[in-house]
């Protein structure tokens, strides 16, 4: 009889012990830290580069490396204004760190996608002093995997994102103690110095949440006060600087294009439609309960309780969604910022529905389905998202073969490919440069092979077969790989070179 209670005891101690373990704060920390990283970093040494914006954010942090000038960035030899350079140093130091790679491109990316997980938690365990409500907000913001294939990429959403996180981090901090001011405008400044006016939502937000919970001195308080002093001159340093350098020509490529032509120019005003659409496809299981909690913390925050956290919460991600509706480029990765809000307001919505049982039962779930999640991203071959399938992989083969036999101060033809697709990242892989321009057109690419036959020219190799059918014996396949084909003039042939032996191979890994 004893026997068997002391069995049943030992056996009802045991999910107890668990519960015990996994509401430890440290473990958790440490668990989600370790976890992010292995999912964010997992599978990166191989899978490559994407096109576009990946490849032209990586060339600007290369060409920083290469020129030691941190303030005039740069693309391909030219003043580039449309983004501040923060993001592009911190992917710089990588590369001198690491060399320069498509590992090294995205390993910033991966460290502030892990610093909003952490960040997520700390300010949700500042705000309810919960610790499965702190889990649950940190699950959520990594699921879907929206959050986690942008953190696996070399973008600028996920460094702005944490930066705002820690200014409303500081902000919260500050009710008790002052100086956390300075640390909410320095991260307000590293948000403006990562993507610009984009930045000021931290600034925009908690002036709003001042005049609305009529905390009127706190707009005089000097730490407030010199907090948003930094956050203004240093967050607008590159701009001041580069305003200086070039004159109003900064000014209309930046604020006049970039900013106000690209996102207001033909657009229509308050179109929500677009975000909306990108939420109803993309933020599930989540969206429901978000829109409720959504709700309670608006009625919290304005009519019943007069709830300054709540208040807050509401505004955070409520005013992104409105501002950033009022432009016509809608991409839902630009609300990133906003994804750390809605994933605490989740949490606690859920928090409240559910009783110590279920919670304990939750919480064992959201820690195997984070720890399955690393596994399968480091232990299996499935491309179930963008970043763990192949990108550029012909491009990156290609690299050597282009980079030897084409000179540095020489232009690669274009022949039928888009102006960007792959002009970008062949930049990054093979330190050359396909010209922008556009040659459709095989008489006048023959006309160009004649006037200058040691030039070297890329297509698709559907388009080099109908042009060596067109013009037998013109041209010369350098080396073709998968869809792209590398080729030169009959006449150069003698001169292409396929020793790589005095070559640091690859160029770009």
């Amino acid at each position: 009889m004893s026997a068997l209670v002391f069995t049943s005891t030992l056996q009802s101690s045991e999910p107890s012990n668990l519960n015990s373990a996994l509401n430890n704060k440290k473990l958790q920390i440490l668990f989600l830290i370790f976890a992010s990283l292995l999912i964010f970093l997992g599978r990166q040494l191989d899978t490559g580069i994407q096109i576009y914006d990946d490849a032209y954010y990586a060339q600007k942090a290369k060409e920083i490396l290469d020129s030691g000038s941190f303030w005039d960035i740069t693309f391909a030899g030219t003043p580039a204004f449309d983004n501040p350079p923060l993001p592009f140093w911190f992917t710089a130091l990588a590369f001198s760190v690491f060399g320069v790679s498509t590992y090294s491109a995205i390993f910033s990316s991966a460290l502030f996608g892990t610093g909003i997980i952490f960040m997520t938690y700390r300010l949700s365990l500042l705000l309810f002093k919960d610790y499965w409500i702190a889990f649950a907000s940190a699950f959520v913001l990594l699921f879907p995997g929206m959050f986690v294939d942008a953190s696996r990429r070399s973008m600028l959403d996920i460094p702005l994102a944490f930066f705002v996180t820690l200014a409303f981090y500081a902000f919260f901090k500050a009710r008790d103690l002052k100086p956390w001011y300075l640390i909410f405008g320095l991260a307000t400044a590293c948000a403006i110095l990562t993507k610009s006016v984009l930045g000021l939502f931290p600034l925009t937000i908690v002036g709003a949440f001042l005049i609305f919970s009529r905390q009127w001195r706190e707009f005089i308080n000097p730490w407030f006060l010199s907090g948003c002093l930094i956050a203004l001159l240093l967050g607008f340093s590159w701009h001041l600087i580069n305003w200086q350098h070039y004159g109003q020509g900064f000014i209309d490529a930046h604020f006049g294009y970039l900013i106000f032509s690209r996102n207001f120019d033909g657009g229509a005003h308050f179109y929500f439609l677009g975000y909306a659409k990108d939420f109803l496809k993309n933020y599930w299981p989540w969206l429901p309960f978000a829109l409720i909690g959504l709700t309670q913390f608006g009625i919290r925050g304005f009519f019943r309780e007069k709830d300054r956290i709540s208040l807050l919460l509401f505004l955070w991600p409520v005013l992104t969604f409105l501002v950033m509706s009022t432009g016509k480029n809608q991409v839902l990765r630009y609300l990133f910022m906003m994804f750390p809000a809605l994933a605490i307001i989740t949490a606690k919505t859920f928090s409240e529905w559910l009783g110590p049982d279920k919670k304990n039962r939750a919480l064992a779930i959201m820690f195997g389905i984070i720890a399955a999640t690393a596994l399968f991203v480091n232990s299996t071959p499935f491309q179930v998202k963008v970043t763990l399938a192949q990108n550029t992989k012909e491009i990156r083969e290609l690299s050597a073969i282009i980079n030897l036999n084409t000179p540095e101060n020489q232009r690669i033809g274009n022949y039928r490919l888009l102006p960007y697709n792959p002009r970008i990242t062949v930049l990054f892989y093979a330190n050359r440069l396909v010209e922008l321009n556009v040659t459709n057109n095989a008489d006048k690419l023959i006309m160009a092979l004649s006037s200058s036959p040691g030039k070297t020219w890329l297509s698709t190799i559907k388009e080099f077969r109908k042009l060596t059918a067109q013009h037998p014996n013109k041209v010369y396949l350098i080396q073709a790989i998968g869809k792209y084909a590398f080729f030169t003039s009959m006449e150069n042939r003698k001169n292409i070179r396929y020793d790589f032996s005095a070559m640091r191979l690859p160029v770009v890994k």
